[in-house]
C-alpha cells in the first residue's frame, strides 16, 4: 500500500485529497500544525510543524512515497511568521523529503506568479519569466518557493517534483485571491479595462492533483480551463456589480493611501495590475505532457460559483433575520417581564405598607 503524506491536512485541498486518497486505497499520513478536534476516518494524523527537523525521520519511518504540500497560507501583507511558514517551511519540507528518499513531491502553485503586465504574451508558457513587482506577499512567496524548487531539481534529479500552477480556483472553499475578489459585494474594477482571465473548477483541481499522485510527471504545468473569460463578463455571471474606479486614482491610493489609512492599499485581494492586464497561461503542456484536461469549462465554473455565493448570502440573510426576530422577541419578553416585575414590586410595597400601618391603627 502506497503511503501519501499530506501537509496542511486541514486546508480545504488537504482535507478533500485525504478523503479521496483514502477511498482509493492509499495509506494517508496527515500532517498539520493545528490539533485534530474530531476524528478523520482513513487518516493517520501527526500534529507537527513542517519546519520540524524530525520530519525526515517521520517520512523515513513511515515509508512515505509521495508528499502533497498543501500548507501554503494566502496573505496579502508580509509577516515574518507567514513567510517563515510558507517559504522556509517549503524549503525544509523538500530537504526532509530528500533525506528520507521520498520518491515524489507535489506542490500546488498559482498562475499569479507570472505577473500581470502589458508585456505579457497572449498565452504565457511555463518557461516564461516572472514580470512585474510582487506587491502582495502571496505572490512574492510563491515566486520564492518556485525559484527554490527550480534549484532543488538540479540538486536532486532523481526526485520527482511536480509543480501545478493553477488558474483562479473557484468553489469548494479553496483559497484563491480571485474567489475572494468575486465574493465582495461590489468588486472594485478599473474603468476602461477588461482583462481576460482564467479559471479552474475546484473538482478539477482535485482531479489534477490525483492524476499527479497516480502518475509521474516531473516538471511545472499550468492547469486551467480552456476558455479564458473577460473580467466584466465574469462579474455579470457571478452577479457582482462592479464599482468602477479611475485607474490613476486606484494606483495613487495603493501607493500613498497607506500613509493616511493603512488599509486603503488593500481594498482588493488582487493587485490592480491583475485587474488591468490579461494574464492567460498556455495549456498545451497540460494537455500533451501531463495528459490532463479539465472536465468543466470556465463559464460553467463561474456560474456555479455565482450560484454558491447567492445561496450563501441567502442563508446569511436568513440567519441575520432570525437573529433580529430573536432579538425583538427578547426585547418584547423583557418589557413584559419588566412590567410584571414592576407590578409585583408595587403590590409587595403596598402589602408591606399595610402590614406596617396595621398595628398602629389597632
Amino acid at each position: 500500500m502506497r503511503t501519501l503524506a499530506i501537509t496542511g491536512l486541514f486546508s480545504p485541498l488537504g482535507r478533500r485529497m485525504a478523503r479521496l486518497a483514502s477511498e482509493f486505497g492509499m495509506r494517508v499520513l496527515g500532517i498539520d500544525i493545528k490539533p485534530m478536534t474530531k476524528p478523520f476516518p482513513g487518516v493517520e494524523f501527526v500534529e507537527a510543524d513542517i519546519r520540524n527537523p524530525l520530519l525526515a525521520k517521520l517520512f523515513e519511518s513511515e515509508n512515505v512515497e509521495v508528499v502533497l504540500h498543501c500548507a501554503f497560507r494566502w496573505r496579502q501583507r508580509h509577516t515574518e511568521e507567514v513567510f517563515d511558514s510558507n517559504v522556509l517551511g517549503t524549503m525544509r519540507l523538500l530537504g526532509a523529503a530528500a533525506l528520507a528518499r521520498v520518491r515524489k513531491v507535489i506542490i500546488p502553485s498559482s498562475t499569479v506568479v507570472y505577473g500581470a503586465h502589458p508585456s505579457n504574451p497572449a498565452f504565457i508558457d511555463e518557461s516564461s519569466e516572472f514580470v512585474g513587482r510582487p506587491e502582495y506577499a502571496y505572490i512574492r512567496e510563491l515566486r520564492d518557493i518556485e525559484t527554490f524548487v527550480s534549484g532543488f531539481r538540479h540538486q536532486y534529479p532523481d526526485m520527482i517534483v511536480t509543480v501545478l500552477r493553477f488558474a483562479n480556483i473557484l468553489g469548494g472553499g479553496m483559497s484563491s485571491p480571485m474567489a475572494s475578489y468575486l465574493s465582495m459585494p461590489a468588486p472594485p474594477t478599473l474603468l476602461g479595462f477588461d482583462p481576460r482571465l482564467q479559471f479552474i473548477h475546484h473538482d478539477d483541481v482535485l482531479r489534477a492533483v490525483g492524476h499527479c499522485i497516480m502518475e509521474d510527471h516531473n516538471g511545472t504545468y499550468n492547469v486551467a480551463a480552456l476558455d479564458p473569460q473577460p473580467l466584466l463578463k465574469v462579474l455579470a455571471l457571478v452577479g457582482a456589480p462592479p464599482v468602477f474606479i479611475f485607474h490613476p486614482l486606484a494606483y495613487w491610493s495603493q501607493r500613498w493611501g497607506r500613509m493616511i489609512r493603512p488599509e486603503v492599499d488593500r481594498c482588493a485581494p488582487l493587485p490592480w495590475d491583475y485587474l488591468r492586464y490579461s494574464w492567460v497561461a498556455a495549456t498545451e503542456r497540460m494537455e500533451q505532457e501531463l495528459g490532463f484536461t479539465p472536465a468543466k469549462d470556465a463559464e460553467t465554473t463561474i456560474r456555479e460559483f455565482g450560484q454558491q455565493l447567492r445561496e450563501q448570502r441567502r442563508k446569511t440573510s436568513l440567519t441575520y433575520r432570525a437573529a433580529e426576530d430573536g432579538l425583538r422577541t427578547v426585547k418584547t419578553v423583557g418589557k413584559q417581564t419588566q412590567r410584571v416585575a414592576q407590578e409585583a414590586a408595587r403590590r409587595t410595597t403596598a402589602a408591606a405598607s399595610d402590614l406596617i400601618a396595621g398595628p398602629e391603627a389597632t
